[in-house]
């Protein structure tokens, strides 16, 4: 399988991407689709990045420290309780792309009524569970709050939160639908406007003096509006044959979705102990203190990531209608482009960082977040072998490719935990990022690259 990368299809791939060439079959029409979706992420990610820069100084300002930090402990704990989706979610990806591919447009209806439906169900096992262990939390010693205010909001704050995430909980798949259909564009589009109304609303609210309940009710109740008025007009007007209806939920459909969702589970359990182990180890270890270099650093060189990161929600469905179509040649061919791109890319900026991080992060967060430059040159090589295992992934999950996947996963986070605990003792926060390039190197590199070379090759025979 040769994945080099030739400049006549760069140029063929970009005068399509541009509108200088029409497409004439349905790989190049797929790509084209890939191209806008990516396109409308910039747009989207644009949006995001200017409303966090925005809201940053305004919340702090009118919440003050204490409870600023109740809303960011809040926006964590909603970010960790998206896992609950089982991976259904993910499955969708891929059942939803198999049915487009072959027509199925009742396959496909029956798969959305079904995870719908089952999201509904997580919604209220999760809204009993609440209300159950409710009566017994003491918010305020969690907290450690001190001012009368913050005592008094922060239990109504928590309630509405997971109120509404449980009542926004299944309208999760609406990008994953739109990502099935090679519709991408059409979510950012969705999730921009939902950005600017948030924004719209923060600055109206923070000129009220509004308090931690209206911060709650702006940032995660305007996307449950939002959501709620996308999906009435994407079952009502865009795509009425996928409605989800209760009576076409079918257990054989369940059964597979589960199948495939508890392997994207494990391996999403295991990707959050291994991105968030390393602050609390090196915070345990070390000292809260010196987990400012580390996070700072961190998301300082996510941004060498970011294409990547962009186009892989394009990407995905895409391999996946196009292996069930078999259009093998147009994933290799798109694979290498990828990896090639990106790599090239992040190596560029990440090279950049390694050598003039320190002066930016400085300038950008102060001489408290200032890291060690062994640090950031160990980050540089971390983003790199990022991008090239996210890519492989890309194939291996659109393949429902799992079974190693999991293995892979649940052997590097344990190996980076233990490691990381072994090297930030003797190394200090190099340490962590140390031990995870190790541990992805060894663990999930080396097997990845071969279980896709592997899978490619099959699949092109």
């Amino acid at each position: 399988m040769n994945l080099s990368l030739k400049f006549p299809e760069i140029q063929r791939y970009a005068s399509l991407a541009i509108g200088r060439t029409s497409p004439i079959n349905e790989g190049q029409r797929r790509y084209v689709r890939v191209i806008h979706a990516v396109l409308a992420a910039f747009l989207g990610k644009g949006v995001a990045l200017l409303v966090g820069f925005v809201s940053v100084p305004l919340t702090v300002n009118y919440l003050g420290a204490e409870r600023y930090g109740v809303w960011i402990t809040i926006s964590t704990m909603l970010a960790w309780f998206t896992v609950a989706d089982i991976g259904l979610n993910n499955s969708l990806t891929n059942m939803l792309s198999e049915a487009y591919a072959t027509h199925r447009s009742d396959l496909a209806q029956r798969c959305v009524a079904t995870v719908f439906w089952m999201m509904c169900g997580i919604s209220m096992l999760l809204s009993i569970a609440l209300a159950v262990i409710w009566r017994w939390v003491n918010w305020s010693e969690i907290f450690h709050l001190s001012s009368s205010l913050a005592r008094i909001e922060t239990p109504a704050a928590i309630g509405l939160a997971f109120a509404i995430f449980v009542l926004n909980f299944p309208f999760t798949i609406l990008p994953k639908i739109h990502g099935a259909y090679q519709e991408g564009g059409i979510a950012n589009y969705w999730s921009a406007f939902a950005s600017i109304l948030s924004l719209i609303a923060l600055v109206i609210m923070t000129n009220l003096q509004g308090g931690l309940i209206a911060l709650v009710c702006v940032y995660v109740g305007i996307q449950l509006v939002v959501n709620v008025v996308w999906a009435f007009w994407l079952f009502g007007y865009w795509k009425p044959f996928l409605r989800p209806s209760l009576i076409t939920v079918q257990c054989d459909i369940l059964h597979r979705l589960c199948k495939i969702g508890s392997m994207f589970f494990i391996v999403q359990i295991a990707g959050m102990l291994l991105y968030q182990a390393n602050n609390f180890i090196i915070a345990y270890f070390l000292g809260a203190s010196q987990a400012t270099p580390y996070s700072v650093t961190w998301r300082l060189f996510t941004y060498t990531t970011m294409l990547q990161i962009i186009i892989l929600p394009a990407l995905w469905p895409a391999y996946a209608e196009a292996f069930a179509r078999k259009d093998i040649p147009w994933i290799i061919r798109t694979f290498r482009i990828e990896i090639v791109a990106n790599t090239l890319l992040t190596g560029l900026l990440a090279s950049l960082l390694a050598v003039f991080g320190i002066s930016v992060i400085q300038r950008w967060a102060g001489p408290a977040a200032v890291p060690p430059q062994s640090l950031l040159a160990w980050m540089a090589v971390w983003s790199v072998i990022f991008v090239i295992i996210s890519s492989m992934s890309c194939i291996l999950n659109s393949s429902s490719r799992l079974h190693g996947q999991t293995i892979y996963a649940t052997l590097t986070a344990i190996s980076n935990i233990y490691l990381s605990i072994v090297f930030v003792k003797s190394a200090g926060i190099t340490g962590a990022i140390a031990a995870t390039v190790i541990s992805f190197l060894i663990f999930n590199f080396i097997p990845s690259s071969i279980e896709t070379y592997l899978v490619l090759k099959q699949a092109n025979h």
